[in-house]
């Protein structure tokens, strides 16, 4: 790096720095060294920040690590706080890092958390993304512009790609493989700004050293290619799992084929002209399924490195450690050293073979669809240096990954994780967890501690496994359409559905339980007397007793005299969030009991209670900015072209975070459910009232008519309700309420 590039680079992290800290320009020194090895070292003199750094990502992580520490000011997701005091000068913090990549990004969270983002919440992400050690990060924020103009190329016009491509919310699983022609699909004028703004953050992400990883050419192609290509092979993919159950998946062509080769070609081209020169691309074969129609997965596979190859031959091919792949004959065929596997959870690695002799990064998988629920085993993390420092260790084991599907969740689990970069060895949980609030918080707080104290005990410590998986069948029975029947809701679903005949056709897709995967709120499930889960995977019973947080909200109200930074605003929430939907457990066992002795009384006055926990979660719900479904509905509508364009692109955000997709994708049913207010008061409060109102008439023998919940969450996603998207409302007050209500539900007998 020549002086120019690294005064260049100096001034890319100064301008960040200055925007998370607040500092001014002239208060603010860099000096980037490529030389120093790839770490920081930062300190501060006369009130002046002071960083060293091999490059402008690594002076931002710098900062962040300095402000923490001393707790002058905080870097984190939800919580980011400026400096308010004078800078220690008898502080110096200096780290080098011990893997050489730091990935961020699941491909589902382009759908689950930045489907609608805008320059300026891009800005802050990407900001996040340097403070946090990140140095490469998926990207498919305007990608759709390559298949566009690669397959109108191929005999297709430019309507019935726009057709196949999908809404933004929907198309990381296009890239995935998964599905295809989603909803309306989308526009023209919605890919070129969504283009425009995907170079804007790629030409940010190389000012602050974050490589990209763009989606490679898969094979996939639209309907009919074969027919308008003849001579080439194109396979059928089916169903999205196991062709027994989601949407149908895009065909697949050959890619040993010369007509792949002319795909890749004009594909590779294509990308590099519109969003510049890629060293990192992502394809996944075989991804949650699908077959090569006889062609030879070791040949399919040199077909795909084959093409990679020919564009960059310095490239490298991103595999995901998921579910049984990469297969070991895939690994076995191709050049290893242009090879990096993601390890999803950690733990493919440590399979018989592993990953042969390609470079991988250990991850974790905490967020599933980006629910908001507390979760993460904070203790587990801090142990992870063992892995690198343990001699039996994998020796190509080169990076760290976040593979969490939805990002807006959890920011001391991000936190904790992105600092493994930075450790030798491993982290005490304690001491980094009082630096971590002290700072967030911007104040040493006893109430606050204590808080923590509890949830490392509780809802971030340890996770029983051994229920992951478990489903209702019930919830995949209703939302495919079938009606359910107030009077006997368990009559004729003890078994089967989606994920038992999925496990049958493919036996290996038993580690579709999800590993990890947390349990989700009670409040947002399809309403039964059974239900214990919204969505199809992960445990169906707390770790924990139901009244297990309420100790740490008290804490966090006594707290809440003294301290008011945004970052303990949020966790505040987040707590009270999560004990109602806890207490939401007890409300409904108290109800089916009620209902079962044909106590009408009790059961109207368990009613009321279960739905007043609603109404209480969802007031302290709209306090919070980060916690409104208005504010994910103004994003998606600000990016159409047209009212009706807005329309539809709020109505494809409902959908993902309720129903998922169509009749066809029920397995899926609130698989992105949120504790976010609009989605409770409205939503889950109007299905929980509907319901509780009908199993009352069949209580007093009155007729009913079973409930279609598909329909029902159909009809909501259509209608034009609006919802805020500027918090208001008292936190402490309605923090309290919840308080209230958790503790006289949870402590009835």
């Amino acid at each position: 790096m020549n002086d120019v590039s690294t005064q260049t680079a100096a001034a890319n992290a100064a301008a960040a720095i200055r925007r998370l800290s607040g500092l001014p320009a002239d208060g603010i020194h860099v000096a980037v060294d490529p030389g120093v090895g790839d770490g920081f070292r930062v300190w501060a003199a006369g009130n002046e920040l002071h960083v060293e750094a091999s490059g402008a990502g690594a002076a931002v992580a710098g900062y962040a690590a300095f402000a923490r520490r001393t707790g002058a000011a905080h870097v984190s997701r939800f919580g980011t706080r400026p400096v308010d005091r004078e800078l220690p000068a008898d502080v110096v913090i200096e780290r080098r890092a011990q893997l050489d990549l730091r990935i961020a990004y699941n491909l589902t969270v382009s759908g689950y958390t930045t489907p609608y983002f805008d320059w300026a919440q891009w800005e802050a992400e990407l900001d996040l993304l340097a403070a946090s050690g990140v140095n490469a990060a998926h990207v498919t924020l305007g990608q759709e512009l390559v298949y566009l103009e690669t397959f109108t190329r191929f005999g297709y016009s430019e309507e019935e790609i726009l057709r196949w491509l999908g809404p933004p919310s929907h198309q990381p699983w296009l890239w995935l493989n998964s599905i295809q022609s989603f909803g309306q699909g989308t526009t023209r004028a919605l890919v070129e700004k969504r283009a425009e703004l995907g170079r804007r953050v790629i030409r940010r992400m190389h000012e602050l050293d974050i490589a990209p990883i763009f989606p490679g050419c898969s094979g996939i192609v639209p309907p009919k290619f074969g027919e308008r290509n003849e001579g080439c092979l194109v396979v059928p993919q089916g169903l999205w799992f196991v062709d027994v159950a989601g949407p149908e998946r895009p065909d697949w062509l050959d890619t040993t084929s010369d007509e792949y080769a002319a795909v890749a070609e004009t594909f590779y081209t294509t990308q590099r002209s519109a969003f510049g020169t890629c060293g990192m691309w992502a394809v996944d074969l075989l991804h949650e399924g699908g077959k090569t129609g006889g062609v030879g997965l070791a040949e399919a596979a040199w077909g795909v490195q084959r093409a990679m190859i020919a564009v960059n031959p310095d490239s490298t091919w991103v595999l995901q450690g998921w579910i049984g792949n990469p297969r070991r004959e895939l690994l076995e065929a191709i050049d290893l050293s242009r090879v990096l596997v993601l390890d999803l959870t950690g733990e493919a690695a440590d399979a018989d073979g592993g990953f042969l002799d390609a470079k991988w990064a250990l991850g974790i998988l905490p967020n599933y669809g980006g629910r908001t629920v507390l979760y993460g085993d904070l203790a587990a993390v801090t142990a992870v240096p063992k892995r690198w420092t343990a001699a039996t260790e994998p020796s190509r084991l080169v990076g760290l990954t976040n593979m969490a599907e939805g990002v807006g969740n959890n920011p001391v689990l991000w936190d904790l994780f992105s600092d493994l970069a930075w450790a030798e060895d491993e982290i005490p949980l304690g001491p980094w967890l009082d630096d971590w609030t002290a700072a967030r918080y911007g104040a040493v707080d006893d109430h606050a501690r204590a808080a923590w104290q509890t949830l490392m005990e509780t809802a971030f410590g340890p996770w029983r496994h051994d229920n992951a998986g478990a489903t209702s069948a019930e919830t995949q029975h209703a939302m495919a359409g079938n009606a359910v029947d107030p009077a006997d809701p368990g009559k004729g679903l003890a078994s089967g559905g989606p994920l038992a005949a999925m496990t049958a056709a493919d036996p290996t897709l038993e580690t579709f339980a999800m590993p990890y995967a947390s349990t989700d709120s009670v409040i947002a499930a399809v309403p039964s007397m059974l239900a214990n889960q919204a969505s199809m995977v992960g445990p169906r019973a707390l770790p924990y007793s139901e009244d297990a947080l309420i100790p740490a909200l008290r804490n966090l109200l006594i707290a809440a005299d003294s301290l008011r930074t945004k970052g303990f605003e949020y966790d505040l929430v987040d707590v009270a969030r999560q004990v109602a939907d806890d207490a939401a457990r007890a409300g409904l066992r108290f109800i089916a009991e009620a209902a079962e002795a044909k106590d009408l009384d009790a059961y109207d006055q368990r009613a009321a209670e279960y739905l007043e926990l609603i109404d209480a979660q969802e007031a302290v719900l709209r306090t919070n900015e980060h916690f409104l479904l208005g504010r994910w509905l103004d994003d998606a509508r600000a990016w159409g072209s047209t009212e009706e364009e807005g329309t539809y692109l709020v109505e494809e955000a409902k959908r993902l975070l309720t129903s998922w997709g169509y009749a066809d994708a029920a397995f899926l049913v609130d698989y992105g459910n949120r504790g976010w207010a609009g989605l409770v008061g409205d939503y889950y409060h109007s299905r929980w009232s509907t319901w509780l109102a009908q199993i009352r008439e069949v209580l007093t023998g009155e007729a009913t008519t079973p409930i279609d919940w598909y329909r029902f969450a159909d009809q909501w996603i259509r209608h034009d309700s609006q919802y805020p998207s500027h918090s208001h409302g008292d936190l402490k007050t309605a923090a309290m309420t919840v308080l209230e209500i958790a503790e006289r539900l949870t402590s009835a007998k």
